[in-house]
């Protein structure tokens, strides 16, 4: 290499890095000639920071690590770059370093060791220290991989690299919390890289892998030095590698699914209950849009919403995936059995999905629901809950996607999806318990054969209890999903509870007269006490469809 002066063009990528990129862009003006950040359309302060700090600021679609680093260079004006991220603070003693290689470099490329901050203290041993990473080099000698993450710098020729002096501080996670989202996530991502490898050699390496990664860096680069961080980095990694091919083979596995098997799923009407929400109801749509298996149609159960709900459903309409149709009744109060009635009526495929509009399905949740049906039961699925701040969160649009990992979960263990695990671990009851009508599924027979919801139940509580009730009495079974069928409750204040008294009532006179169907359902029956007939009432029903 040339021993003349050279300027410098530091690249950063960023995404919502407001808390870190202050300090990594001050450190990085003591050595940088031009500084190129490139984001990935952040929502946060990160572009205002960027530009009161003089760097050149470039908004790119993310397309991967490894890409997005190759685009930051292929927009920098100097050969020379010095590649760093959000969270990573060049110290002063590699500071002094840099800056004398800039005077004349001897080499086409340098290692940086980095130190890792990890909640309130730095790693200095196992799989993060020394930490070597190819971040200063000259732009022709090599390019980033296109790996989704963990990306390395690969020189197109093996040539020495000498380690810089100094290292780089690299801040890391706030807390084990955000180290356990982000091994789900790069888990996920990794997982996909994998789709080429056979189900055999994926799944020698889930038991392998995560086995002597543990051993190699707790024990073997000693990060039982770092004691209780030490020992929970290691965990953390070793359950990411497990997580990566786990679920690399269970994608595998559905995608090998045959026609012939999915033919056999049942066809699908999912019916989503909603009054006066559209905010959530727009959620819960653009969940169901996402689907990994679509159902044949979705039927919103509308229990007399205004304007902005209609409005909102024929949107929503013009482009999604399966007939959208909006089943409307007049508002008479909380009448929530007779909008189900009227959907269940509606639908026209032979198995119900039945969930509410402030409820955002896992991708997996129907595939997981029908691969789960059985004639002869209906199924209960996963619950999981967010809380106020999570709720107040995803309506400012800081969370896209609900996952367990996230801040403000609660019933964490429901969020989990194992899918081998779903049928070892299954339960079937002749029971009401636990029971949620915003997460069921049954067959449309079924529901007809119990004459659908009593309409008798109006006000908050117990219609969904009372309809399984009525199930369970026919010996249909209650069978619950577990580690799958997940969903995640959208936070609000409870309802108005005034006639759950009235409504225990008809609850507990099913239970204990055994009741097979109730009188005020789908169809109004009347029986004669002498013939012991029934004869129907028609009803109206009210579609916006």
């Amino acid at each position: 290499m040339s021993h003349k002066p050279i300027k410098l063009s530091v690249v950063i990528i960023t995404l919502n890095e407001e808390k870190n990129i202050g300090r990594c862009l001050d450190a990085a003006w003591q050595v940088a000639d031009e500084i190129i950040v490139v984001d990935s359309f952040s929502t946060d302060r990160t572009r205002e920071i960027c530009e009161e700090k003089g760097v050149s600021f470039i908004e790119h679609p993310f397309e991967g690590y490894g890409a997005q680093k190759n685009y930051a260079i292929s927009k920098a004006n100097f050969d020379f770059i010095l590649s760093i991220d959000a969270d990573e603070v060049l110290s002063n003693q590699l500071i002094s370093s840099i800056r004398k290689v800039k005077q004349g470099p001897n080499y086409s490329a340098y290692a940086i060791n980095r130190l890792s901050f990890y909640v309130d203290r730095f790693i200095k041993h196992g799989h993060w220290f020394p930490d070597k990473k190819i971040r200063l080099f000259h732009k022709k000698s090599g390019s980033w991989t296109s790996h989704k993450v963990h990306e390395v710098f690969q020189l197109k020729k093996s040539v020495k690299t000498p380690v810089l002096k100094g290292v780089l501080l690299h801040y890391t996670f706030h807390s084990i919390f955000d180290h356990i989202r982000q091994a789900n996530n790069f888990s996920e991502i990794g997982a996909r890289q994998l789709s080429d490898q056979s189900i055999f050699f994926l799944f020698l390496k889930a038991l392998i892998s995560p086995l002597w990664g543990f051993i190699y860096g707790y024990i073997g680069r000693l990060g039982f030095l770092d004691k209780w961080y030490g020992l929970i980095i290691a965990v953390i990694s070793s359950a990411e590698t497990f997580l990566k091919y786990t679920k690399a083979i269970a994608k595998k596995t559905a995608l090998s699914s045959s026609q012939t098997e999915l033919e056999l799923f049942p066809s699908v009407s999912l019916i989503i209950s909603t009054y006066n929400w559209p905010q959530a109801l727009a959620k819960s749509l653009d969940s169901i849009k996402t689907q990994w298996l679509l159902p044949n149609e979705v039927i919103v159960a509308d229990d007399g919403s205004g304007e902005e709900t209609k409005l909102l459903i024929e949107k929503y309409k013009e482009n999604f995936p399966v007939p959208l149709i909006h089943c409307w009744i007049e508002d008479k109060g909380f009448r929530l059995a007779k909008a189900r009635n009227e959907a269940i009526k509606m639908a026209k495929y032979e198995y119900i999905l039945q969930i509410d509009g402030d409820i955002i399905l896992n991708k997996y949740y129907v595939y997981d629901q029908v691969h789960f049906a059985k004639r002869g039961s209906f199924v209960r699925g996963s619950r999981v809950l967010m809380n106020a701040d999570a709720t107040k969160r995803l309506f400012e649009g800081k969370i896209g996607v609900p996952n367990v990992f996230m801040r403000g979960i609660i019933n964490f263990f429901n969020g989990l999806r194992i899918p081998f695990l779903q049928k070892i671990v299954a339960t079937k009851r002749l029971s009401i318990e636990g029971i949620r009508g915003c997460n069921m599924g049954y067959w449309k027979e079924d529901a007809f054969k119990v004459n659908g919801y009593n309409e008798e139940i109006e006000g908050w509580g117990r219609e969904d209890s009372e309809f399984v009730a009525r199930l369970v009495n026919n010996g249909i079974y209650k069978r619950n999903i577990r580690f799958g069928g997940i969903q995640f409750h959208i936070y609000h204040k409870e309802y108005d509870r005034e006639l759950l008294h009235q409504n225990d009532s008809i609850l507990d006179s099913t239970t204990n007269n055994n009741l097979l169907y109730c009188k005020n359902g789908i169809e109004k029956i009347g029986i004669d006490i002498n013939t012991n007939d029934k004869t129907n009432e028609v009803i109206e029903l009210k579609s916006n469809d």
